[in-house]
């Protein structure tokens, strides 16, 4: 992930200039940072920045490294019984991470209670809250948003019940493990080929549908998708709108879009359902020549690149299974995995014809 962390290269270009009165103002080297396109620097720099700080580059760089093991076992013959707070089952990725977590509760002979919050964090919330108080061993939990779980979380804590995280996470609290998918790597890898895809076409114009608003793994996503863009010196962002991972809001978002920018070339969807979103929208508006891309590797997006709707993808494959093992193991007193990461593949027409590659749900 070093690629998309702030680099010495910015540390270096970043010049505190004392002004009058002691006051200090900060500016960029845009020749260092970016030597074709300086006008990019600033934000090149405010990009690598936000991504330094991201939960999702820090799990990609850790993965697999430091180890947490529970101080307090559970008997080896006692049962089990874990509680997974999904944030909903509206998307057909939470369906999946559902049945994989049951299944895997079921491979282990442990009991799995699934809390659906219905999209709606404050339930999601409460739902937690309910798990400690029902006598849970531990709490899976697959949040829309982690805002505002740090004080629930403690109260597990102190009720030594453990708790773990899949797909998102949180930073600055002490989960058993952290099963999560690698978002800002996805953005860079979608990021890296559209570069390719456009090479030599001057001002390209892109739109942005991003995910949840404030969501930690849609400004993953985004900002590491932007900042290849940026590097590039090629690419004009010219609107960004919130979808909220979901179709119907995401075509809404494009269809304003459009309105507003009928020469927009290119619309980068955060999932596959906000892609989706844009396909229906730019379908409505009956235009054409407009590329489509998203994220997640869902079964309509392949038929949609098979059709020529969509450009690209990349598969998402779902942590839910793993975030139950090693709620497990954990419980048991095996060592686990702080941050354990996914990784999936870039789906084009290509490998979509061949067959090479199935839809991630």
């Amino acid at each position: 992930m070093r690629s998309i962390t702030l680099g010495a290269a910015v540390v270096a270009a970043t010049l505190l200039l004392a002004g009058c009165g002691g006051s200090t103002a900060s500016t960029v080297d845009a020749q260092a940072i970016s030597p074709n396109c300086p006008e990019n620097a600033q934000r090149i720099a405010e990009l690598e920045e936000t991504l330094s700080k991201n939960l999702y580059g820090i799990a990609a760089a850790d993965a697999g490294k430091t180890l947490n093991t529970n101080p307090k076992p559970l008997p080896p013959d006692a049962p089990i019984k874990i509680t997974f707070s999904i944030e909903g089952l509206s998307h057909p990725f939470l369906v999946t991470q559902q049945q994989l977590a049951q299944a895997k509760a079921a491979e282990l002979g442990v009991q799995l209670d699934v809390v659906s919050a219905n999209d709606d964090v404050n339930k999601q919330f409460n739902d937690i809250q309910n798990a400690i108080a029902s006598g849970s061993n531990a709490i899976v939990m697959m949040p829309a948003n982690t805002q505002g779980l740090n004080a629930v979380l403690q109260e597990a804590q102190q009720r030594d019940i453990a708790y773990s995280f899949t797909q998102k996470g949180m930073l600055g609290v002490k989960p058993a493990s952290q099963a999560l998918a690698p978002y800002a790597s996805e953005g860079k890898t979608i990021g890296e080929w559209i570069v390719k895809h456009y090479e030599g076409q001057p001002g390209v114009k892109v739109a942005i549908i991003s995910g949840i608003t404030g969501d930690q793994s849609s400004v993953a996503r985004t900002s590491a998708f932007e900042l290849e863009l940026r590097k590039a010196c090629n690419f004009e962002i010219v609107a960004e709108q919130p979808g909220q991972y979901r179709r119907d809001a995401s075509a809404k978002a494009a269809e304003s879009i459009l309105a507003a920018h009928p020469d927009v070339q290119l619309i980068f969807g955060a999932n596959d359902e906000a892609a989706l979103g844009a396909i229906s929208a730019i379908e409505a508006s009956g235009r054409s020549g407009i590329d489509v891309i998203g994220l997640d590797g869902q079964k309509e997006m392949f038929d949609a690149i098979a059709a020529g709707k969509a450009l690209a993808t990349v598969r998402h494959l779902p942590t839910a299974a793993t975030a139950v093992e090693s709620t497990v193991k954990y419980l048991r007193g095996e060592p686990v995995p702080a941050y354990s990461v996914q990784l999936g593949e870039l789906v084009t027409a290509e490998e979509v014809r061949a067959g090479t590659l199935q839809p991630a749900f």
